[in-house]
């Protein structure tokens, strides 16, 4: 009998809590697509010509699938927390396009003719990052839209939402 009681206790969930969790999940996902549009579109000024649309296409895609499978691997696969496996691909992405960007301007042998900062402006380290941040975040968006999907779908797996539909 106290099974029963304690079992019934746990199954109590607050409707405020589900607004507000509801809630709070819209805002980070509006703030996601607005990061999208600000990092990829605004800032780094990807569609005024062909080459600058191409360049934008390169870096978010490219981003994008190197943060998409470092979160299968460590989410699904090694079976990291989601909070943590987010910090590793935002990491590893950042990262991996840093590394692109120094070997790209290590081979056009200007390193010793400009200052850092000089080099940044002039190599486009600002935009190419700016773009690369823009599809880390179409990353994190659509990781945050299947969680939430998911949640949606309940023990019944996702098939339950289609015969909701």
């Amino acid at each position: 009998m106290s099974l029963v009681n304690s079992y019934s206790k746990c199954v109590v969930v607050r409707v405020e809590s589900i607004k507000a969790n509801k809630t709070i999940g819209r805002l980070v996902r509006g703030m996601l697509f607005a990061g999208i549009i600000y990092f990829g579109f605004i800032f780094p000024d990807s569609l005024s010509d062909h080459e600058k649309i191409l360049h934008f296409s390169a870096h978010m895609g490219m981003s994008f699938l190197i943060a998409i499978s470092v979160y299968v691997i460590c989410n699904v696969m090694l079976h990291i927390r989601r909070k943590h496996s987010l910090i590793i691909l935002t990491t590893l992405t950042l990262v991996v396009g840093a590394i692109y960007k120094y070997l790209e301007i290590s081979s056009q042998g200007i390193f010793h003719l400009y200052s850092l900062g000089d080099l940044l402006k002039l190599t486009g380290v600002y935009t190419s990052m700016s773009q690369n941040t823009a599809g880390l975040l179409a990353a994190i968006l659509l990781i945050e839209y299947m969680v939430q999907y998911i949640r949606l779908a309940g023990p019944q797996g996702p098939q339950s939402i289609a015969r909701k539909s």
